[in-house]
């Protein structure tokens, strides 16, 4: 597996794979050596909310026809979805042209911010504008990049 130059295959709105040089619009991107396939210009990602909502909208989302749909893990999105060699946003507008030089929220919870039944108060997110990490509280507002997990390519 190569972060720096991934396996990409594009998917379509009715989850069929699109040549990566497709010129049309897609609404998702699979990793398929990473198991792991990232929304595109997902319906009622386009505002910020906070934690909370977030993850029930991506719960409740289908999308690419599929269903299942998560908050990306920070390092995933992180290495995956920011292109280091772009700023404002830090992202490849072939692949992601709905990205944003905003902050996204991520599933992993800081673990400084635990209270006694281990439900944290903030979470990590990364920002869109050059792919820098950082806590945001979960009543904060930010934006999403849903995921999906998918079997990697060979299993």
């Amino acid at each position: 597996m190569d972060f720096a130059k991934p396996n990409i295959i594009r998917i379509s709105d009715a989850g069929d794979h699109m040549p990566i040089d497709h010129a049309g619009k897609h609404a998702a991107i699979l990793y398929p050596d990473f198991g792991i396939q990232f929304a595109v210009g997902a319906k009622g990602f386009d505002k910020a909310a906070n934690y909370d909502s977030t993850i029930k909208r991506a719960a409740d989302l289908t999308h690419a026809g599929e269903s299942g749909w998560i908050l990306a893990p920070d390092l995933r999105l992180q290495l995956l979805t920011i292109d280091s060699s772009r700023l404002n946003p830090a992202a490849d507008p072939a692949l992601f042209p709905d990205a944003l030089s905003a902050w996204y929220w991520t599933s992993h919870g800081c673990a400084w911010s635990m209270d006694d039944a281990g439900v944290p108060a903030a979470f990590w997110q990364v920002r869109g504008l050059d792919g820098n990490l950082d806590s945001g509280d979960r009543s904060y507002e930010a934006f999403a990049r849903p995921c999906r997990f998918v079997a990697r390519a060979g299993q």
